[in-house]
């Protein structure tokens, strides 16, 4: 097939080239998919749009970027070399299609938080009125989820995360220390006694947490050589449903040292067992360059202080030394264990 460079919207000038963000979305999706016809199902253009567009993009590049055949399209060793600029270039698009639907007048600004859940609901979420009260113009979107955000396609516009991002182009800080000791609700102690040392454990029912960013393989190493099938009572995947469990009294369970913040009722056991892990903060550099997200940027930072919170410090803070900490700043718990009733008789 001869090949033509059709009629273009983009402008010729000189050695200038105007890529159309929508041409490059398209070589993409034709790259994966390798069939004009496919792609016009998934776009909703006609196959003879679509090929329109690619030989546009080919005459912008000054090379064929697809072999064409009857069983359809595979790229060219140039089209090959191109996938990473394409990506990169599409990336961009989405973060600069983001960021500009951001500036309406008429609407709240809006900052979008992802979290992990123990932290966004037990922590972040009652620390809430501080934003509100700096900024009460700001609107918080707080996703939580064990499942680490794709912030570089500004999923998110920052991250509160366990694993340390990889992605280059983020900006990454260390904000705190999460210190993870075991408890037992005081009703399960009363019934059944407490693990005195971490290898006592699987002798006890344990309430298991299995997600990602938990490290649930390395709190059972540190306790027991033990077959986890033989004392693991309960298993859950979020955190919420570990600290009812906790507070129910169906067994032992890892919680961050806080926990006394969080509830009353709950039992320090086994105090030869912690586990620290690093608490992460990550944003997309150009998100961070809006006022609404620099500002929510210093609150998150803010919550995490360790010499307003000092249980986010990097040494272990153990907690009895938490629970002196409250009763001289006269702090009473987040919530209550009389919201936690035991159905079953």
């Amino acid at each position: 097939m001869r090949h033509v460079a059709s009629k273009s919207s983009h402008p010729a000038g000189g050695n200038e080239v105007n890529f159309n963000w929508d041409d490059i979305r398209i070589f993409l999706k034709l790259a994966r998919l390798g069939s004009i016809r496919a792609v016009a199902a998934a776009t909703g253009h006609s196959a003879k749009a679509l090929r329109s567009r690619i030989m546009d993009l080919e005459a912008q590049t000054g090379a064929v970027l697809f072999h064409r055949s009857a069983a359809g399209v595979s790229l060219t060793k140039t089209g090959e070399r191109l996938i990473a600029a394409a990506e990169e270039i599409q990336k961009q698009a989405k973060v600069f299609g983001a960021l500009s639907m951001r500036g309406r007048q008429d609407l709240k600004p809006t900052a979008r938080v992802g979290i992990t859940e123990g932290l966004g609901a037990f922590w972040l979420t009652p620390m809430f009125g501080n934003l509100r009260r700096a900024h009460p113009d700001i609107q918080f979107d707080m996703k939580c989820s064990m499942t680490a955000p794709n912030i570089s396609d500004l999923e998110v516009d920052l991250a509160i995360q366990l694993d340390k991002p990889t992605d280059p182009n983020l900006i990454v800080r260390r904000i705190g220390y999460l210190h993870v000791v075991l408890y037992a609700a005081q009703s399960y102690v009363d019934e059944y006694g407490a693990p005195a040392s971490k290898a006592d454990v699987a002798d006890y029912h344990f309430v298991e947490i299995e997600a990602p960013q938990i490290r649930s393989e390395r709190v059972e190493e540190e306790m027991t050589r033990e077959d986890k099938r033989r004392f693991v009572n309960m298993r859950v995947n979020i955190s919420s449903a570990q600290f009812v469990a906790a507070l129910s009294g169906w067994g032992v369970t890892a919680l961050p040292t806080y926990a006394p913040i969080v509830s009353s009722g709950l039992v320090h056991v086994a105090k030869d067992f912690v586990l620290r892990r690093d608490i992460w903060l990550a944003y997309h550099p150009q998100a961070a360059e809006l006022r609404h997200i620099r500002q929510t940027i210093d609150w998150v930072v803010q919550s995490f202080d360790a010499s307003l919170y000092p249980w986010f410090r990097e040494e272990f803070v153990s907690p009895t030394e938490i629970e002196h900490y409250m009763e001289r700043k006269k702090i009473m718990s987040f919530f209550t264990p009389g919201a936690v009733t035991r159905l079953a008789s």
